[in-house]
């Protein structure tokens, strides 16, 4: 990967509250912990500096991506060949919006820390988000969801920024999908309005540990993972199309197959990120053989394209 170019990098420097990171690893920024580095990471401290930076990339024709919770994401073992932006803990707050039952949050705050403080509030809605490992911003982009829950129901707007400004953007402006939202090109969440319930705390919380209990019991713990490999088939569940094919247990170097839950990859010894392809390989293939179904995988994969991804991969 040729290095950033010395013009660039001090455009970059000389924004306000913009920290810049040239060759940044990515591994110690993701879940699952592999992958390369990026040609810069860049760590905006307010919107204002985000919006400066996205026009000074836009402007160099440099490819760039934001980087969450570092859930749901695998970096190509050769890295990423553009900007990684991740959004520091000045976008990691939350706002009462009175007088209607509504939070506005931050793109930085994680869902548990949100579902937390949501109930604290008497705030109901948000119960779904309770266990999953990712930040609002990376929610709002996936549409992410749980236990028939979507972001996309309790959202009234989304706060953006793009190399023109910073601007607000209704729901009902936005196409929302399963696991994926329409947003503009070009254009990083920084935060979202909320409309919840007002409800009993002690209700909410006997929600969040159902939701946990149930969580810890069908995925797998103590143990490094990107989350959901792929996402579930129109009536059906990932997971058990691939426990169906034989897949639990299956290891490709340091990665292998939950023998928990069959549609999570595992880092169990330093597993690279073509350990994890591997098995992603292995996984669409055995399905599309036994079910004739192509898997479409819910991980993002930044620096590559996917191995099926060529012509001629009947699964693909």
């Amino acid at each position: 990967m040729p290095p950033l170019s010395a013009e660039l990098l001090a455009r970059l420097r000389a924004v306000p509250e913009l920290r810049v990171w040239p060759g940044a690893p990515l591994s110690p920024f993701t879940t699952f912990g592999s992958g390369g580095r990026a040609k810069v990471l860049l760590t905006p401290g307010d919107p204002e500096s985000l919006v400066e930076a996205l026009a000074i990339l836009r402007e160099a024709g440099m490819s760039w991506s934001v980087l969450g919770a570092g859930s749901n994401v695998l970096v190509a073992d050769q890295g990423y060949p553009g900007a990684v932006i991740s959004l520091g803990g000045e976008f990691a707050y939350l706002q009462e919006d009175y007088p209607h039952p509504a939070l506005v949050v931050g793109a930085g705050l994680s869902l548990p820390r949100l579902a937390v403080q949501a109930a604290d509030r008497g705030l109901s809605g948000l119960e779904f988000t309770c266990g999953i490992p990712g930040s609002v911003g990376g929610a709002v982009a996936m549409n992410a969801g749980a236990h028939g829950s979507s972001l996309a129901q309790v959202i009234t707007d989304v706060q953006i920024a793009d190399p023109e400004g910073l601007h607000r953007v209704e729901v009902g402006e936005l196409e929302w999908h399963y696991r994926r939202c329409g947003l503009p090109a070009d254009a990083v969440v920084t935060a979202v309005r909320l409309e919840l319930v007002a409800a009993d705390r002690q209700e909410i919380l006997i929600r969040h540990r159902t939701f946990q209990q149930a969580r810890r019991r069908t995925q797998p713990r103590g143990v490094r993972n990107f989350g959901s490999t792929f996402k579930n088939p129109e009536g059906e569940a990932a997971g058990r199309l691939l426990e169906a094919a034989g897949l639990k247990g299956i290891r490709r170097g340091g990665a292998q197959i939950s023998s928990v839950h069959a549609n999570f990859v595992t880092n169990v010894d330093e597993a690279s990120t073509r350990d994890a392809l591997d098995l992603m390989t292995i996984m669409r293939e055995s399905v599309w053989a036994k079910h004739r179904i192509a898997l479409d995988p819910e991980v993002r994969l930044l620096g590559a394209g996917f191995p099926w991804q060529r012509a001629g991969d009947q699964a693909r």
